[in-house]
């Protein structure tokens, strides 16, 4: 049995009771947590992590089809990674702070604030790297950009107003990442099989995608913020 008087750390996450609803996570991410406390690895840093492997996912997106093809494969392979990688960071930074007692005061803000900037990362890297064969792609990049933060700020919009928070849409942070991840896998497919033109349709159509769902998504979640505001 363990001293409970030893300072140091262990291998353990402190337990924390479930929210009603809420959906059991995998003994792997908990021990991953775990393992990452005892490093000493915190909350704050684990979102700023984050960050650094959105940056790299646009830059994979941005210089994928600027060279030659095998190159260009594997630089969409890695941004695919980096998109999963940032959202296993989004789970292990609050499963870390509420499981492992690690909230912070300035929590809300390291939770909240880099994801959109990594959002920017992301789809601009995808919007400036088809510029040079789609004039209009960085355009997108930024529509896909500018909607997905609109996304997040309804939400806070929606809590400011003392309101539960309104997370429904087709097009949430997760949605995101799983459609670009999914764009990334068949991109590398298609470059490898030198399907250039069709990888370019493609990457356009997933930016298209984000910024049309995130536009939904800001839709319903104000008519919700409204509706519930006029029914008290």
């Amino acid at each position: 049995m363990s001293d409970p008087h030893d300072p140091r750390p262990t291998d353990s996450v402190a337990p924390l009771p479930s929210a009603p609803g809420e959906p059991a996570r995998p003994d792997w991410r908990i021990r991953l947590a775990a393992r990452l406390r005892s490093r000493g690895a915190t909350p704050n840093g684990i979102s700023l992590f984050a960050i650094g492997l959105a940056a790299l996912a646009g830059l994979s997106f941005f210089f994928a089809l600027r060279d030659p093809p095998l190159a260009g494969v594997v630089l969409l392979l890695f941004a695919a990674v980096c998109l999963q990688g940032r959202m296993l960071c989004n789970r292990l930074d609050g499963l870390l702070a509420r499981r492992g007692g690690m909230v912070g005061k300035a929590g809300e803000v390291y939770s909240d604030a880099p994801d959109r900037l990594a959002d920017t990362l992301i789809f601009l890297g995808v919007g400036y790297g088809l510029a040079p064969w789609l004039s209009w792609a960085s355009d997108l990049g930024w529509a896909a950009s500018l909607l997905s933060v609109g996304t997040a700020y309804v939400r806070v919009l929606g809590l400011a107003c003392g309101l539960r928070e309104h997370a429904q849409g087709p097009m949430s942070r997760r949605m995101r990442m799983i459609a670009m991840s999914l764009a990334a896998l068949l991109s590398a497919i298609g470059l490898a099989l030198g399907w250039n033109q069709w990888v370019e349709a493609l990457l356009a159509a997933a930016l298209a995608a984000v910024a049309l769902g995130a536009a939904l998504t800001i839709g319903l979640r104000l008519r919700s913020i409204v509706r519930e505001l006029e029914a008290r």
